[in-house]
């Protein structure tokens, strides 16, 4: 299997904004569900003062965010195509680029989060983002919409041959991302250096875990 990359991450914003010309025009299944994350954020953000958003994406929740709370909202997102709408919004600075690297060492965060994007790293290099942001040093983190799976005996065995058939060149499709058990993604944090771990699940189903340094 392929992983996504950035590439295709470009032509598909370049076809997601042929068919969209705002926030107001998506789906509204999807929008009352990233409503529901923008609002538990919001939650944990209401009293601070500068929040950093690693990996923004489109901008929608950070649109969100911007209409209820008033403080300093960076928003990081490496491409530059999917940015189109969030450029937009004079309440939210953007960064194009990677953290920390496009960040300014004088630049501090009361707050982190990320939002559907675990998915798209896999085991080192989640680690060594855990650890860059635990080592900014980034006190309170939060990572919402972890792509979590709970797998049992029949999707186990389809996923074995999948990734065998794959190896031997007779299965070929987009891999989409990775999908970890709570207990792993919850053993990665660990790895990263984190001792003080929750998590839990919203209403949607969306699972979240918030790491905060010792």
């Amino acid at each position: 299997m392929k992983q996504a990359d950035e590439d295709f991450y470009s032509m598909f914003y370049i076809e997601f904004f042929k068919k969209f010309n705002s926030y107001n025009e998506l789906p509204d299944s999807w929008r009352k569900d990233k409503e529901i994350l923008a609002n538990f954020i919001f939650e944990h953000i209401k009293n601070k003062q500068k929040v950093l958003s690693v990996g923004s994406g489109n901008g929608f929740i950070e649109n969100e965010l911007s209409k209820k709370w008033g403080k300093e909202l960076v928003a990081i997102e490496p491409s530059k195509t999917s940015s189109k709408w969030l450029k937009k919004n004079e309440k939210i600075k953007l960064i194009n680029g990677y953290f920390p690297d496009c960040l300014h060492s004088t630049d501090k965060f009361d707050f982190a989060y990320m939002s559907y994007i675990d998915y798209v790293f896999d085991d080192n290099m989640y680690v060594n983002m855990l650890k860059d942001i635990k080592e900014y040093p980034i006190n309170d983190f939060l990572l919402i919409g972890a792509s979590v799976y709970t797998p049992n005996f029949k999707e186990s065995i389809k996923y074995l041959i999948k990734n065998l058939l794959s190896f031997i060149g007779l299965y070929n499709q987009q891999r989409w991302g990775y999908q970890r058990t709570v207990m792993e993604h919850l053993a990665i944090f660990k790895k990263a250096g984190y001792k003080n771990i929750e998590y839990g699940k919203l209403e949607n189903g969306t699972y979240w875990i918030r790491a905060k340094n010792e």
